[in-house]
């Protein structure tokens, strides 16, 4: 027989291999295993599985007697026809049956077979098993976008390449790179900049990081920009095709590289993979099951994912996900089925019913229901799309109300006033009670956005449609909501009367949720006109209430402005009290609102403990947060802050102001947490110096530590290694006896340790 060496068939001449590294070493590191005799390396099409095999193959050609062969099964069909083609693939032309000239011409000696596109063959594996028997020195590498069930085989998954989490990390994003370095190929000059790294992150976004579709679109750049190029892609199969006519028919376009694997799938798999294409973004087991309305769609599920057509997805409750290009094909046949309106229709319901588990009187859903909504916030805009295109106003104004308490909590409250405009803007719309709540529900969003006078006029129209529907319960909400809309404004002398009209009408219905409501609102108006004593009963009939109701967040809240005004006129030990009682029962809650106030509080209280540096950064994230989120606060609170920065201004030499309030908007979630932690446990004290016992590098290590700095960073700016930052960090552990980072760091902030 005549042997092809593995050098004859390599990857020379191949682009290089981006992005791959730790996937390269693993599988030559598994394939010299002796206990390992078949490794394979599996993802959906158009992942690079092919790529990465030729190169494993190339690299431990040497490792092996006969090399290592490549069998190109991708043009093959029908059953029995793998050990065939390994015969042609090694030019073994004896009589007899294939496994009997295979066993006769290698023998004992090593060979690497790189068995490239198996999935598509029915009953591979009896070959795999006979070979693996008959030839002790035989290792296989495969490529499938399938599970083989061989026992003993060793699997590795290949997963699209990673993206950036950010703009500034672009250029070690192994997309980006890929993208970049196709780019250049038809376009020599193109380079990441500034200019347009965001453009390149976003290309790479939409199309998961998958390398064929990264290719194909790169190529586009022959006829269109950037700008263009991510238009475009909003229908990436329309637009990613016209591949080298080198590579396999499968690969020259994204529809059929995953045209390929869906024909593989069996009519009761492919029902359910076309279903997929409804969800946006993911999809758990019991909305799979409610839009399928299949008894298998748990088994199926499983069979779509040993396809690779599904991917694991992170979240709790369990998740999957379409890469986009996969969830576009599913897409784009579920728009040409029968069934499309049905699933749709099926998919919507059940996520009106996932937003009604939301409890409004909860004012904001748990941690872990703020996390399931938002993971699943696209289908849920998706479910409001769909109602809204069906003329179905009174499911979609159930669906929008039960976002409310989600849109509060997650900030940027602009995007939920839109959301709400257009579902009240809908022409059959029904004028109830579900409509009043959702005009007071649009003016709370609206005032947090900024847009007072929107916000007034729609809780004006909440109050009249509740007085023309004779609902007095909820006409004392409506005055309750228009009276917050006017304090907000600083229309204090307007809004107290009718504060107090509502607080009558709730105590005569005996609504105890709303008396606490409206107390708080009560207690905050009055303080911020001015009127501080005549504040404090109303403060205090509103946390007896949420007492009585067990009520933590409201609690929270209440007892957090309470300690702002405590604070600002100096009564530092009820200030204290409170602001630590808002701390601790508020500091897991995701609330961005309450986020925000609580770093504001806790900087107003480091402040009056004599800790200014500290309440310079906390008062800084408090900014940065309340920017980034988008959020509008009253017109008393820009007044509160202002006092507060002005009072730092005047305590602090400008050039340490200055560093401090840059280290607070640029500070991380540890270094803020510190911050907290300190302003909200540590008594009054002036500032103590650091103990001899560190070093004057641990001092700089340390300084780089309090402001949030990972090793890496702090290594850069002190020219020394990460693994010489965490020595140090250490030992300053071990000297001042902490458990951790972050109460180094609080130690650090305490004692005003910076650069």
């Amino acid at each position: 027989m005549s042997v092809l060496r593995g050098a004859d068939q390599a990857a020379s001449g191949q682009p290089a291999l981006v992005g791959r590294d730790y996937e390269l070493v693993l599988a030559q590191e598994l394939l010299m295993r002796p206990q390992v005799r078949v490794l394979v390396v599996r993802g959906p099409g158009g992942v690079g599985k092919t790529r990465l095999a030729r190169e494993v193959q190339a690299r431990l050609n040497p490792n092996f007697d006969l090399g290592a062969v490549f069998v190109n099964l991708a043009p093959l069909s029908g059953e029995d026809q793998v050990l065939p083609a390994i015969c042609r693939a090694l030019d073994v032309r004896d009589a007899g049956s294939p496994l009997d000239a295979l066993s006769r011409a290698v023998g004992e000696q090593g060979l690497l077979l790189v068995l490239d596109n198996l999935e598509h063959l029915p009953n591979p594996e009896g070959d795999i098993v006979a070979l693996c028997a008959r030839l002790p020195g035989v290792r296989l590498l495969v490529t499938s976008r399938r599970v083989l069930r061989v026992r003993q085989i060793h699997e590795l998954p290949l997963a699209p390449l990673a993206l950036p989490l950010h703009p500034e990390g672009a250029a070690s994003s192994a997309a980006v790179q890929l993208f970049v370095q196709r780019a250049q190929e038809v376009e020599p000059d193109f380079s990441l900049t500034p200019d347009n790294t965001a453009l390149v992150t976003a290309v790479c976004r939409a199309l998961d990081g998958l390398p064929l579709a990264l290719e194909l679109a790169a190529a586009r750049l022959r006829t269109v920009d950037l700008t263009g190029l991510l238009g475009w892609l909003e229908t990436p199969l329309e637009v990613l095709d016209g591949g080298p006519l080198d590579d396999a028919p499968r690969s020259r376009s994204l529809r059929d590289a995953v045209r390929w694997s869906y024909d593989l799938l069996t009519p009761g798999e492919q029902a359910v993979f076309t279903a997929c294409g409804v969800f946006v973004g993911g999809f758990t087991l019991d909305a799979l099951e409610a839009v399928t309305a299949r008894p298998d769609a748990r088994a199926t599920l499983i069979a779509l994912v040993e396809h690779s057509l599904i991917q694991r997805a992170e979240g709790t409750p369990p998740r999957w996900q379409l890469l986009e290009p996969v969830r576009e094909f599913a897409a784009e046949i579920l728009r040409a089925s029968p069934d499309a309106a049905l699933l749709a229709g099926r998919h919507a319901r059940f996520y009106l019913e996932l937003a009604e588990e939301t409890d409004a009187l909860e004012m904001r859903p748990s941690p872990e229901r703020m996390a399931r909504l938002a993971t699943d916030e696209p289908n849920l805009l998706a479910a409001l799309e769909y109602f809204m295109a069906s003329s179905q106003a009174m499911r979609a104004q159930a669906l929008a109300y039960g976002l409310v308490p989600f849109w509060f909590g997650r900030g940027h409250p602009a995007q939920g006033m839109l959301h709400l405009q257009r579902v009240l803007d809908m022409q059959d719309s029904v004028p109830g009670t579900q409509r009043a709540n959702l005009y007071g529900n649009a003016a709370g969003l609206a005032s947090r956005a900024g847009f007072s006078e929107q916000a007034e006029r729609w809780a004006r129209m909440s109050l009249a449609l509740y007085r023309d529907l004779n609902d007095s319960a909820g006409e004392a909400d409506a005055l309750a909501t228009l009276a917050d809309m006017l304090s907000t404004q600083g229309n204090h002398a307007e809004a107290i009367p009718l504060i107090q009209q509502a607080l009558a009408r709730l105590e005569a219905l005996g609504n105890l949720t709303g008396q606490g409501v409206v107390s708080h609102n009560l207690a905050a108006t009055l303080s911020q006109s001015g009127q501080y004593r005549a504040s404090m009963p109303f403060f205090e009939q509103a946390l007896k209430l949420w007492h009585q109701l067990e009520h933590p967040i409201g609690e929270a809240y209440t007892r957090g402005v309470r300690a702002v005004q405590h604070l600002r006129h100096h009564e530092l030990d009820a200030g204290r009290i409170d602001a630590r009682r808002a701390w601790q029962l508020g500091r897991d809650f995701q609330d961005v609102i309450f986020r925000e106030a609580l770093l504001f509080i806790a900087g107003l209280l480091a402040a009056r403990l004599g800790h200014q540096l500290v309440g310079v950064r906390l008062a800084a994230a408090s900014e940065a947060l309340r920017t980034r989120a988008s959020v509008h606060l009253p017109r008393a609170c820009y007044r509160e802050r202002d006092e507060l920065i002005a009072e730092l201004r005047a305590a602090l030499p400008p050039a340490d102001f200055a560093a401090a309030w840059e280290q607070g908007t640029q500070a991380g979630p540890e270094a803020v947490t510190a911050d907290l932690d300190c302003a909200m446990q540590t008594e009054a004290q002036s500032a103590v110096s650091p103990p001899d016992a560190l070093t004057p590098r641990e001092l700089e290590v340390l300084a780089g530590v309090a402001q949030g700095h990972s090793d890496k960073r702090v290594a850069q700016t002190l020219g020394i290694s990460p693994g010489t930052v965490g020595k140090h960090v250490a030992n300053m552990l071990g000297k001042l006896e902490l458990h951790n980072r972050v109460e180094l760091a609080r130690w650090a902030l305490e004692r005003h340790v910076t650069p």
